[in-house]
């Protein structure tokens, strides 16, 4: 699977921060967290697992999604979006009887 990762501030006209991650997931952890990139963010980050895992399970080869940053920045929300558009490949199921 490969994940396009783009990380934005509230009404930025620019992407601050963009990326790819490349995840083989037959070895890869059931857990698709991403840290906040803002430096002055306190405990940020991005949890997209229920909907990247549910999207595998219906063998989805194209999905996307966002989330907002769960940190706090000088008592404020940090307000950071995370948005990615993932495309995965599958192995044929095999028939087994």
């Amino acid at each position: 699977m490969s994940l396009e990762i783009r990380e934005t501030r509230p009404n930025a006209s620019t992407n601050d921060t963009q990326y790819i991650r490349r995840v083989v997931v037959e070895h890869a952890h059931a857990l698709f967290e991403m840290p906040c990139s803002y430096s002055s963010c306190d405990n940020g980050g991005y949890d997209a697992t229920q909907e990247i895992l549910s999207a595998l399970a219906a063998r989805s080869m194209r999905f996307e999604g966002e989330c907002v940053c769960r940190g706090s920045c000088g008592g404020e929300f940090c307000s950071r979006i995370l948005r990615y558009v993932a495309t995965a490949t599958y192995r044929p199921r095999s028939d087994v009887s």
